[in-house]
């Protein structure tokens, strides 16, 4: 398992940006190996982004390949670079679908 957080920062105000993510989220739900995907707000920082968990690297690499991850800077007016950190999951905390057993 992999898990990518991104973050950014953007023109548009809280409310359209949390319109699009809505908006987005069906396409999400059909990105291959993609097991869960977490929208989330730095309040204290006002950026925007999203926790991906992927069942592999190779999905991981090919969503970040996709038309999909190409259009996210236009679809929120994102200002400056992203913040993109990518892990590799060791275990959970908690028992969860899709997930490694937990310790």
């Amino acid at each position: 398992m992999e898990i990518v957080f991104a973050t950014f920062e953007s023109e548009l105000d809280h409310d359209a940006i949390e319109e699009t993510m809505r908006q987005r989220a069906q396409k999400f739900r059909e990105v291959p190996g993609l097991v869960q995907k977490y929208f989330v707000h730095d309040r204290e920082n006002d950026r925007y982004g999203a926790c991906f968990i992927f069942d592999s690297a190779q999905s991981r690499d090919a969503y970040f390949e996709s038309d999909l991850s190409a259009g996210v800077g236009a679809a929120y007016a994102v200002t400056g670079e992203p913040a993109v950190t990518k892990a590799h999951l060791l275990f959970p905390l908690r028992e969860a679908d899709g997930l490694p057993d937990p310790v």
